[in-house]
């Protein structure tokens, strides 16, 4: 069982796209593990994965002139 809450709390702040960018990430995460399934690590992967390229994302924007 996937604890969703868990996955929502963690995402706190996410809009659509950046969901989406979560589920596929679990998804990428289930293929490599040769899994036709996504396990809840698979989604926290994915969370946490979203939430560093978003930080990556806004130190870039800090920098442009």
């Amino acid at each position: 069982d996937i604890d969703f809450e868990g996955v929502v709390k963690l995402s706190d702040g996410f809009n659509g796209a950046d969901l989406r960018n979560v589920c596929a990430e679990a998804g990428m995460f289930a293929i490599r593990a040769r899994r036709a399934y996504c396990v809840e690590e698979d989604f926290m992967k994915g969370v946490r994965k979203v939430a560093d390229m978003k930080r990556l994302e806004g130190d870039a924007k800090m920098y442009e002139g």
